[in-house]
């Protein structure tokens, strides 16, 4: 019986020691498991973190360019507003070979910013109208043909003006009608 009771014992060591090697294989492939999944993890939180102190950043400079805006702006004086002052309406003959006589009707707006240029260009409108009158009546009908033609005369109207109006400054010449006769 002793005899036996040996052979227990070693069938019983032997299944223990099975038993410890299948946990420790089931360990050896969890283990594997688990690592990966502790780089998934560490992976997505340095992730998070990164997007995080991104995040954190973009934030931050915003308001600090907020800040400087502001800032900017209250040091910067006031930009006068943009006034339209009205041109009384011009009617010029046209230059024309033929015997025909053909008539220019303008209605005219000057863009200038801030009361002062406004006062500034009333006072100076005898001036104005004059270099306009001498101006367009040299204009042929042919120059003021499609939009080109109204563009050229827009920029020549605004660079006369610019010149009579000197140092006032007119930002652009508004053409409210144009009609040839």
């Amino acid at each position: 019986m002793a005899d036996e009771e040996d052979v227990k014992e070693n069938k019983d060591e032997d299944a223990e020691g099975e038993d410890a090697e299948g946990e420790e294989g089931e360990e050896g492939e969890g283990s594997g498991g688990s690592k990966l999944k502790l780089f998934i993890i560490l992976g997505a939180a340095v992730v998070l973190i990164g997007g995080a102190a991104a995040a954190a950043f973009f934030f931050i400079s915003g308001g600090d360019d907020a800040a400087d805006e502001a800032a900017l702006e209250e040091q910067a004086p006031p930009e006068p507003e943009v006034l339209f002052f009205e041109i009384p309406e011009i009617v010029v003959n046209l230059d024309s070979a033929g015997s025909a006589r053909r008539f220019l009707k303008l209605k005219l707006s000057l863009e200038v910013k801030g009361e002062e240029a406004q006062t500034q260009i009333s006072q100076l409108l005898p001036r104005i109208q004059d270099d306009f009158q001498v101006y367009l009546r040299s204009l042929r009908i042919e120059d003021l043909q499609g939009s080109a033609g109204i563009y050229r005369l827009k920029e020549n109207l605004l660079l006369r003006v610019n010149q009579s109006a000197h140092p006032v400054k007119v930002q652009r010449v508004l053409i409210r009608e144009v009609l040839v006769q």
